[in-house]
């Protein structure tokens, strides 16, 4: 397959997924250089297809690491056909292809991807969230009271879900509670009844019964069980930051969420947020990072505290997140980070924080506006004045009638998504 992407581009970014983030990605490409984008989700659709940004090279399912790595090498082999020593900027759009790449990273060098330096151990102690909160604890970084249910020791018998029940209410936690997955890599291809990406939880009986399908399933990982942060959506945070390959953290941006997904297997995943200027949360995203000694992006989610105040971090995911778009929004295109400290060729940008207010949406605004808080409507109705409001999946310059019609589409139906169904506890 001869590839659409011009020779005389200098960079193609490569970017895994097919979502949100991954479009948002080549967008940024775009509006920077105006370069296309290799992407590979697991199959056409027309978030990332349909596209003048994008010419796709669809995986079928990514959880095998020798097939991943066959496929990207595939691709590149594809798209520099005719240029063999062009960079390929490497992004992955999900942790555990972030972790494929940790994994195989000299045979994708070889094949002519640049991307960060992060080794399978850091991923452990970074994206794994027993590690993550061992971290929290050492840096005095606040998170909520969790305990950890050992799916494994429970396979070979040698624990069960009711002495879990015993520790859980030796330890003085008390319903309700979250329930996720230590491995959201794992939990991905573990399939049961009733399965969620989070599960509230609000009895013994809901919690034991959860914890044994999770283990009769396969899954062998932890199970983190949570304490659960009272308060809307409004109260979310996500933190983006880069460290550079000098230990140097460049970029650092923060933005409020509006809403986020309520449906099954979609919860978590924000659709509207507000850029805003941070000077108290970063600090322990730095914390982290600098002990990990990370390179690359990481994305942190965090609840604010409706009592104390105190931003609490629930996890850290090694990568860009789905919604990263708002960073662009606010003046600092990530790109421009990566390649500055990727490549030899590109200046790297001075070290820069999230300043202004910006608001990026997958949702109508009457939409956000029905969930935002006051502050938040005030931030909405001011945007919307001074033109900083942007839908990351609509771009004029890439203009394409079914693709179009679909976005339209799939702006409307969100509604129904984001709505606070039963078991949401928001």
């Amino acid at each position: 397959m001869s590839s659409k992407i011009s020779a005389e581009q200098p960079v193609v970014p490569v970017i895994t997924g097919g979502d949100l983030g991954a479009y948002s990605l080549a967008r940024e490409y775009h509006e920077r250089f105006g370069w296309m984008s290799a992407v590979v989700p697991t199959g056409q659709n027309l978030i990332v297809g349909g596209s003048k940004l994008t010419e796709l090279y669809p995986a079928g399912p990514m959880f095998d690491p020798e097939t991943v790595t066959a496929h990207v090498e595939q691709v590149a082999t594809s798209v520099n056909a005719h240029t063999p020593d062009r960079p390929l900027v490497l992004h992955s759009g999900y942790d555990h292809l972030v972790r494929i790449v940790a994994q195989k990273a000299d045979r994708l060098r070889e094949a002519g991807y640049v991307f960060p330096a992060v080794t399978v151990e850091q991923l452990d102690r970074a994206a794994l969230k027993e590690h993550f909160y061992e971290l929290c604890r050492t840096y005095s970084v606040p998170y909520p009271r969790t305990l950890i249910y050992d799916s494994h020791a429970a396979a070979e018998q040698t624990t069960s879900s009711d002495d879990f029940l015993n520790s859980f209410h030796g330890a003085r936690l008390s319903y309700p509670v979250v329930l996720k997955a230590d491995d959201g890599g794992q939990w991905a291809s573990t399939r049961f009844e009733g399965r969620r990406k989070v599960h509230y939880i609000d009895n013994d009986a809901n919690l034991k019964e959860v914890l044994d399908k999770a283990t009769d399933a396969g899954y062998r990982g932890g199970l983190i069980v949570q304490e659960f942060i009272p308060g809307p959506d409004s109260q979310l945070r996500i933190l983006t930051m880069y460290r550079n390959a000098d230990g140097n953290i460049t970029l650092s941006g923060l933005c409020e969420v509006i809403v986020e997904d309520h449906a099954v297997g979609l919860e978590g995943n924000a659709r509207a947020v507000i850029a805003v200027p941070d000077n108290t949360i970063h600090h322990h995203g730095a914390k982290i990072l600098d002990s990990l000694d990370w390179h690359g992006f990481a994305m942190f989610d965090i609840k604010v505290h409706p009592t104390t105040g105190e931003p609490m971090f629930l996890e850290m995911n090694p990568r860009l997140g789905r919604h990263h778009y708002y960073l662009t929004a606010a003046g600092r295109n990530p790109v421009d980070f990566y390649l500055g400290d990727l490549l030899g060729d590109f200046d790297e940008p001075a070290p820069a924080h999230v300043e202004h207010l910006a608001l990026s949406t997958t949702i109508p605004l009457s939409v956000a506006q029905r969930y935002a808080n006051d502050q938040q409507r005030h931030y909405i109705s001011e945007l919307k004045k001074s033109g900083q409001v942007y839908t990351p999946l609509q771009y004029r310059q890439d203009k394409n009638f079914k693709r179009d019609l679909y976005q339209k589409y799939r702006l409307y139906k969100a509604a129904e998504e984001v709505q606070h169904r039963p078991g949401s506890m928001n």
